[in-house]
């Protein structure tokens, strides 16, 4: 007999946490910074259609860029 639950709760890893960061940005979104928590990174550099946006925090100075995933730039029908 298997004694391991059937549903079992997925941890967020920092890979979705990044894709979560680029699309909210990419959506125009508050979202606080990965690295110290400020209230909302500054959109820097946005292509709609690409998905390319780099944001860049106020406080901190970090940057981040990349490709926000299709399937979270996409709106729900």
């Amino acid at each position: 007999m298997n004694t391991s639950p059937l549903a079992t709760v997925t941890l967020p890893t920092l890979a979705d946490a990044v894709d979560e960061a680029l699309a909210a940005g990419l959506a125009g979104l508050a979202e606080p910074c990965l690295w110290c928590g400020a209230p909302a990174p500054v959109v820097v550099k946005a292509e709609f259609w690409s998905g390319r946006v780099t944001l860049r925090c106020p406080d901190c100075g970090s940057e981040l860029e990349g490709v926000a995933p299709r399937r979270l730039r996409e709106v729900p029908r």
